[in-house]
């Protein structure tokens, strides 16, 4: 199976969101080629959302059997009636969408595997509307890999291995991700 993950930016995310859509993938105990989109190169949450560029984008990419959309939430409760309507659009033109919202950031699916002893409460952190500024950050610094690939995105994922189930119970929106996946690899 080819999967694509268009996120709102490549640049820093695709060290988050590939692996753990592999996680997924290996969870599911299928295999899939997992890549994320990085031409067009988007730059925000409103390029990824914009309908033209998404049915451009996977109309340039009849290969694919599967299009993830993975975006942070950023306190945007309703964002996801904007996520929701592109999958409905995607699914009129024959093409399998589905959408995430991390709560709040995509960082917090790196903090829910950390080793580390964290700032906070994950409930706390949870709530706040800018965990990756908050809390994220200064653990990357306080660790030393803010000049690291992907500033610290990449080494922290390799936190992932034997701990993904711990990113599934602390990060529901991904659970439920897996869970749409895998209704619709079974049906």
């Amino acid at each position: 199976m080819r999967v694509m993950i268009i996120p709102e930016d490549p640049t820093l995310d695709q060290f988050i969101l590939k692996p753990a859509i592999e996680a997924v993938f290996d969870d599911l105990k299928r295999v899939a080629r997992v890549q994320v989109l990085s031409n067009p190169r988007l730059r925000s949450v409103e390029q990824a959302l914009e309908p033209k560029l998404l049915e451009s984008i996977l109309n340039s990419n009849p290969q694919t059997d599967l299009f993830l959309l993975l975006l942070d939430r950023d306190c945007g409760q309703n964002r996801i009636h904007r996520v929701m309507a592109r999958e409905t659009e995607a699914q009129n033109s024959g093409k399998w969408l589905c959408g995430c919202l991390a709560i709040e950031e995509i960082e917090m699916w790196v903090l829910a595997i950390s080793q580390e002893e964290l700032p906070a409460s994950w409930q706390e952190m949870r709530k706040e509307c800018h965990p990756k500024e908050t809390y994220f950050n200064p653990l990357v610094a306080q660790l030393g890999l803010q000049n690291d690939v992907g500033r610290g995105r990449k080494q922290m994922m390799k936190d992932l291995a034997g701990r993904y189930s711990r990113l599934f119970q602390l990060c529901p929106e991904i659970a439920e991700l897996r869970e749409r996946i895998r209704q619709k690899l079974d049906s």
